[in-house]
């Protein structure tokens, strides 16, 4: 499990300007210029986010001559979203995340914790 790729994408999409630039941008290509007055935000702000969605491999980018257009990379949020819901369904998951089987931890959260706690405990000493 490549837990940056998610969180580079999670943190991405956490903010309600980037979300709603990756929406805009599935639709049609953008430039800066025009992010810029949809959104009422300065051009370094824009680009900032931009950079952000690029880093997380969100957007694409195509150039012609001066400009510079901005789209949503639908395959590969498709493709990380599959990732995402088959991740879900691995029982494995918990056990590369917290290391051990969910399974080993009993249903009532307070006896859980109290295992937890022990399990810590142990492991500092």
């Amino acid at each position: 499990m490549d837990s940056r790729k998610f969180e580079k994408f999670f943190n991405a999409l956490s903010s309600p300007l980037r979300f709603q630039m990756v929406l805009l941008m599935a639709k049609r290509p953008f430039c800066v210029c025009e992010l810029e007055n949809l959104f009422d935000v300065t051009q370094p702000a824009i680009s900032q986010n931009i950079r952000i969605l690029k880093d997380a491999g969100l957007l694409n980018e195509r150039r012609e001559k001066q400009w510079i257009f901005y789209s949503t990379n639908k395959e590969m949020l498709k493709s990380l979203i599959e990732e995402i819901l088959q991740l879900l369904e691995k029982d494995e998951t918990f056990v590369e995340i917290v290391g051990l089987k969910l399974s080993d931890l009993p249903d009532d959260p307070q006896k859980s914790c109290e295992v937890l706690s022990k399990r810590n405990s142990k492991e500092l000493k």
